[in-house]
């Protein structure tokens, strides 16, 4: 009995582990596709459901799906409302594992292993090499439930077992309670279906008491959300009690026909594997096509659920939750997100200590050091959800955004620094009284808006990584660079006649290199991102 129960625990790894080779697979492939498709979604219900379904799909699991879904709801990008309708469609999407390991494939998995194994290391690192992991995944996958399959047939000859099952059967509720308990200790209602569905193959379970089961995974695959959701935004837990909320109604009501309902679903096929794996997707996708048209009020029983108002917080990071870790592709689209959020704030920097310097506003002195010390902040928790992010998952683009990133971090910072440096030089000024000439102000101000139209352009360029603002950027370099010299050399000729005193000179010479060098780390983001499709 021991080395069955192990065999079924090996084969169940083993099947879990070729998932998981797939799903990553599936990632390097569309990973980013799916990213803009999340980020994307606007409009009626349907539309994020169609999404939800292909990103479940791509991930192999809708707990991945929901937890992803908490990131961006959390990190700002999408609704509860697009959340929820999303959500539904991960719901159908995950029925495809289950129309997958129903087929019986005999040992062909040991063909496809094989071929799956030469292509991806033949061509590592390339798209062909992706969809030779996605190959190997399906054979480990296939072999898992083989292996599943032969050792639950003699498990089942054990008469409480066998008792058990029968009284799933018979009692549905009872089998809802341990499908939902199994779900929610394993964390993947996909290993619980394909238990399922080898239990089915073996005759170990009837079809009502399969139904049973299937109907628990729903609810015990909600557990991942609830855990994932714990410290989130208020519309992330509320996401997390909508998928639970969805699935407690449906199990409720299709529990009161589970009867007809398994009379139907046995007229669907003539296998049993095939009829289990074709219950679960008929409930999941009536599931959502009730449900769909209830997005509204679902948002509105959640609200009731968990009441309060959403913080909104703006100088924290907002993207980089590590639900996001498990998708690498996304995490680094997150990490540009967050990137992005540190360049804006970096140029209110710019705009402020341009204030203070020529303005002589000292309020905005404050706005530039405590919007340093959140840039400080910025930089490094992105550096550090760089660092976390699993570069051998990611395909070469992604590879090449993950590198450039850790650069483009420090080149803003310092852009922040220099800011500062200008800021403290005008508030010297403001404190001795002294001021610039007419001229030496017109300079200075004309710099600032060239260093500003930079650095905006090097933001365009991260933002787009397109070649036309690297190049505009290039040409407008170049430009700051004359206009340095040019009015260093002015400056002497007024200090020469004596139209600006000593201090102010100083002043003025050291914002100019403050600016020169702002205008470089511009350069050195735009630059950087020509490599990305290189």
């Amino acid at each position: 009995m021991a080395m069955m129960i192990f065999a079924t625990a090996g084969g169940l790894a083993l099947f879990l582990y070729g998932l998981r080779v797939l799903s990553d697979g599936l990632k390097r492939v569309a990973g980013e596709r799916m990213h803009g498709f999340l980020e994307g979604i606007t409009g009626r219900a349907y539309r994020g459901a169609m999404v939800g379904a292909l990103s479940s799909g791509i991930l192999q699991s809708s707990s991945m799906t929901i937890v992803l879904l908490i990131g961006l709801i959390n990190a700002g990008v999408l609704t509860l409302a697009q959340g929820i309708g999303v959500m539904l469609g991960a719901e159908i999407g995950t029925t495809v594992t289950a129309q997958l390991i129903a087929f019986k494939i005999g040992n062909y998995y040991l063909p496809i292993i094989a071929i799956g194994f030469v292509i991806h290391e033949a061509f590592r690192g390339k798209k062909t090499g992706d969809i030779g992991q996605i190959t190997l995944g399906f054979g480990l996958l296939f072999m898992g439930m083989s292996i599943v399959s032969t050792n639950l047939g003699q498990l089942a000859e054990a008469p409480a077992v066998f008792h058990l099952l029968r009284n799933c059967g018979t009692n549905p509720l009872l089998g809802v309670l341990i499908g939902a308990g199994v779900t929610a200790i394993i964390q993947s209602s996909s290993a619980m279906t394909a238990l399922i569905i080898a239990m089915g193959s073996t005759g170990m379970l009837t079809l009502p008491a399969a139904i049973a089961l299937i109907f628990g995974a729903n609810i015990g695959t909600t557990v991942t959300a609830l855990i994932a959701s714990i410290g989130s935004s208020l519309s992330s837990r509320r996401l997390a009690i909508a998928q639970l909320v969805v699935n407690v109604l449906g199990v409720t009501v299709f529990l009161l026909f589970i009867s007809p309902y398994s009379n139907i679903v046995a007229a669907t096929a003539e296998n049993l594997p095939r009829q289990i794996a074709n219950a679960h997707s008929i409930f999941n996708v009536a599931v959502t096509l009730a449900l769909l048209p209830c997005v509204g009020r679902l948002v509105w029983l959640t609200k009731k659920i968990v009441p309060g108002r959403e913080a909104k917080v703006h100088l924290t990071p907002q993207s980089l939750g590590v639900e996001f870790l498990n998708t690498p592709s996304i995490a680094v689209r997150q990490a540009q997100r967050e990137l992005l959020h540190m360049g804006r704030m970096a140029e209110v920097m710019l705009g402020s200590c341009r204030t203070v310097l020529l303005e002589g506003s000292i309020e905005q002195m404050a706005t530039v050091l405590e919007t340093e010390e959140a840039v400080d902040g910025l930089e490094k928790a992105i550096e550090s959800f760089l660092d976390r992010i699993d570069a051998s998952k990611l395909n070469t683009v992604d590879k090449k955004r993950l590198h450039i990133f850790h650069h483009a971090i420090s080149d803003i910072e310092r852009v922040g620094d220099h800011a500062v440096n200008i800021a403290e030089r005008g508030q010297v000024m403001i404190k001795r009284g002294d001021s610039f000439s007419q001229q030496a102000q017109a300079e200075l101000d004309d710099m600032f808006k060239k260093v500003s139209s930079l650095y905006n352009l090097s933001m365009r360029a991260l933002t787009t990584e397109k070649k036309q603002p690297v190049k505009d950027a290039l040409d407008l370099e170049q430009e700051v660079d004359q206009l340095e010299i040019r009015y260093k050399k002015h400056h002497i000729e007024r200090l020469e006649k004596g139209v600006c005193n000593q201090t102010a000179g100083i002043i003025f010479v050291e914002v100019l290199r403050n600016l020169e060098r702002i205008g470089d780390h511009a350069v050195n983001i735009a630059g950087d991102t020509l490599a990305i499709h290189q």
